[in-house]
């Protein structure tokens, strides 16, 4: 269990989901994106639980996609580099749709593409103190696969103002905006977070899923989110992985320097 990307233990009606790469500060690499969408799938209709709880190991929630993973884009095709973001399509097209209650605790913080896991859960804990960043346009790449479920989530102005300027943000100040939706002290968060989830989770299951489906349907007449906009999201980070700012981000960031962006685009 200890080589697996994901943790999973149970009591009380909810299920513990830990992702488990506390060496990358549990970065989104393939594999763990491809294991995230498969649990999804595969435990939807299980009735081992009722209430989801995803949290990072080793203090840090999650760091966003794993850079390497992004670099690597340099050297695939368009169609590979399509295939790896319709992978992201995919995962939070999944999470979004879990019939089940999920609560995503995040411990000091969330970058980039973390936060449409964010966006995705029902509810999130956090400290005050927590950071969450999306560091995308330092990066040279876009927001792309996660934007949809961020302006569902907080809406058009501040979804622009924290994409383009990029300025990292406390937990008090996620909370104010609702991308949060519990502040807890930092030591008391684990235990908190485990009081919410074994609390929804003596509610009726089928009542559970049926009052998300009815908001979630609610949610997507306001905000759609269909195949059209995914494949146009998907198109927009597979070019930018490709693209010279997107690689000269990416490998900055790896040698601790300056980017130098082409500024005559």
């Amino acid at each position: 269990m200890r080589n697996m990307a994901l943790i999973k233990k149970f009591g009380e009606g909810v299920c513990y989901l830990e992702l488990n790469r506390p060496e990358k500060r549990n970065a989104l690499s393939k594999g763990l994106v491809v294991e995230l969408t498969r649990f999804f799938e595969e435990t939807a209709q299980t009735s081992q639980f009722k209430v989801l709880v995803i949290s990072g190991k080793g203090g840090f929630f999650c760091a966003g996609a794993d850079l390497e993973w992004m670099k690597a884009g340099a050297g695939q095709t368009m169609e590979e580099n399509l295939a790896d973001a319709r992978l992201f399509n995919r995962l939070f097209e999944k999470m979004d749709s879990y019939p089940k209650p999920i609560i995503l605790r995040v411990d000091k913080g969330a970058y980039g593409g973390a936060l449409g896991l964010v966006a995705c859960a029902d509810m999130v804990t956090t400290t005050p103190t927590a950071q969450f960043l999306f560091s995308e346009v330092r990066l040279g790449l876009i927001p792309a696969t996660i934007a949809p479920y961020i302006v569902k989530r907080i809406g058009l102005p501040l979804s622009k103002q924290l994409m383009l300027t990029a300025s990292e943000f406390s937990g008090t100040e996620a909370h104010q905006i609702q991308l949060v939706n519990f502040l807890f002290p930092e030591e008391n968060l684990s235990v908190k977070t485990r009081e919410l989830a074994t609390k929804m989770a003596k509610n009726s299951p089928s009542a559970l899923r049926q009052t998300k489906e009815l908001v979630n349907r609610l949610g997507n007449s306001l905000v759609p989110i269909n195949e059209e906009v995914q494949e146009h999201c998907a198109r927009l980070i597979a070019e930018a992985r490709m693209s010279d700012d997107g690689q000269e981000g990416v490998s900055a960031f790896f040698e601790k320097r300056k980017a130098n962006w082409n500024d005559k685009q």
